[in-house]
């Protein structure tokens, strides 16, 4: 009967959980514009969907295809064929479920791994007040359905399902290449979790190597890679998108020993913001510590392989971050919030297991939901107007979809619209408008293509954080006026961006 109730109390938690996650989600949602590879990305998926390239054979691809079909397949099922703000948030909607779905994953491996339903139910409370967590659920990048996977092949490992565990390493590695640093954590969490029902001592080795599931979890983990590799292999663009990873990326190596220091700093001040609060950072350190303490004199519970397994990956893949040349970017460490919410929920609901009396222990429960509420309740709600700098953009992009709203209402059919900076944005926001997307690497091919092009109607926008003085001596130089014809401007009233009419020579 216990047992029943601690059931239903946890589930009514857990849905309460994820509406309040699902409304802090959805509060940042129309307020930021996309940054260069999420429109890249939705770009990748209207060209699938529309079937103007269903193969990307004329993309320099260099991710794996499930991401740009997933949002394929929202773009198909929502209708949309053009580019612009509808389009913008449906390719958010993958994130914002995969962000949903990594709160419920979160609790379910919590509550295998520990077989504790209150360290899940903390853990996924924790992810869904994470500040880190919640900006990236309105972006589009692939990062938060990496994510996602990932947790979920963890989830089926500990459960002991292997196939299920390959088939969803396998997606993720299908989404993104980061998920190869995550595929030793699963398999670490199948062995550890296959160790607790050894198979009988009189079978054959073969037996119990098959028995084992490892098998069924190598072969539906490479019959995805091989699906992937197959898509790879059909398409005509060449390199593959491995190959053009390495080229994009600029190669991957080990840091410069110099850098090393300011490396440090970087990646630890983007931690910082999984949870944007000092005060929980301190309080979850204090915790560890006392716990810790209370492990190595005897009175608090003992730390299990899991708490091993998980806190030595999180450090290791710190570690990998800052000694290997990553881009010192935020969304390297999406994949971390989950196992860093696990091991803070494990600390706190420890540390409450080793007080000395029940009625001390069910102050703690009731107290530490309150006490973590109130810490966090500031960075959540400036997480929820975006006012924190992780996610995606936060104003350097404001107007671009007023920008090409007006492009696309006013350019004439055949217009040729220039730029250098803002070629993702066009491909995405301006998609299927009858327009000639050109790109000038320099100031001279700028001149000399709307010299051929005088005949036609021309048209050049300038961001106002980029520096637009070469374009416009060597405009002027060419007898090339550029006359003001729209400006767009961000949400604290600074312009943003300035287009302009061609005319001349």
């Amino acid at each position: 009967m216990a047992d029943s109730r601690s059931r239903v109390i946890t589930l009514v938690g857990l849905i309460a959980l994820l509406l309040l996650a699902l409304g802090l989600r959805l509060a940042p949602w129309g307020q930021n514009r996309f940054l260069e590879d999420e429109a890249l990305y939705g770009y990748w998926g209207l060209q699938i969907a529309t079937g103007t390239d269903p193969m990307l054979d004329l993309e320099p691809v260099d991710k794996p295809p499930l991401y740009p079909y997933t949002l394929a397949f929202a773009f198909l099922v929502s209708g949309t064929t053009t580019g612009g703000l509808q389009a913008e948030a449906v390719a958010k909607l993958p994130s914002l479920l995969a962000s949903l779905a990594g709160i419920a994953l979160t609790y379910g491996l919590g509550s295998s791994l520990y077989h504790d339903r209150w360290t899940g139910l903390l853990a996924a409370g924790l992810l869904a007040l994470s500040a880190f967590d919640l900006l990236f659920a309105s972006t589009a990048f692939t990062d938060p359905l990496l994510v996602s996977l990932v947790l979920a092949a963890l989830l089926a490992a500990s459960c002991r399902n292997l196939p299920a565990a390959g088939l969803l390493a396998g997606l993720a590695l299908a989404t993104k290449q980061q998920a190869l640093i995550f595929l030793p954590l699963i398999i670490a969490v199948g062995v550890l979790s296959r160790a607790r029902s050894p198979q009988s001592r009189h079978a054959s080795r073969f037996a119990r190597v098959w028995h084992s599931g490892w098998p069924a979890f190598a072969l539906t983990l490479v019959a995805v890679l091989a699906a992937v590799l197959w898509w790879d292999s059909a398409r005509i663009q060449r390199p593959g998108f491995l190959e053009q990873s390495l080229i994009s990326y600029g190669g991957l190596g080990p840091a410069r020993p110099a850098s090393l220091a300011q490396r440090a700093g970087e990646w630890l001040r983007l931690t910082g913001y999984f949870w944007a609060s000092p005060w929980f950072n301190l309080l979850w350190a204090g915790a560890t510590v006392t716990w810790l303490a209370g492990w190595a004199w005897g009175w608090a519970p003992a730390w299990t392989r899991f708490d091993l397994l998980l806190a030595g990956f999180v450090l290791s893949f710190l570690a990998i971050h800052w000694l290997l040349g990553f881009q010192v970017w935020d969304r390297y460490l999406l994949g971390i919030v989950p196992l860093a919410a696990l091991l803070a929920a494990r600390a706190f609901t420890q540390l409450g297991r080793a007080l000395p009396r029940h009625r001390w222990q069910g102050a703690y429960a009731l107290a530490l939901p309150a006490i973590l509420a109130l810490l966090l309740a500031t960075p959540v709600l400036a997480a929820a107007h975006s006012e924190l700098p992780v996610g995606g953009d936060h104003g350097a992009y404001d107007g671009i979809e007023d920008l090409a709203a007006y492009v696309r209402a006013q350019a004439p059919a055949g217009s040729t619209l220039y730029h250098h900076w803002l070629g993702y944005h066009y491909r995405f926001y301006l998609y299927g408008a009858p327009l000639r997307l050109h790109w000038y690497p320099d100031a001279a091919d700028l001149v000399q293509d709307a010299t051929i092009y005088r005949r036609e109607p021309r048209y050049l926008a300038f961001p106002s954080f980029r520096d637009a003085g070469p374009a416009r001596q060597a405009t002027d130089s060419a007898g090339i006026t550029l006359l003001p014809e729209y400006k767009t401007r961000r949400r604290d009233g600074s312009v943003s961006f300035r287009l302009y009419h061609l005319e001349g020579p």
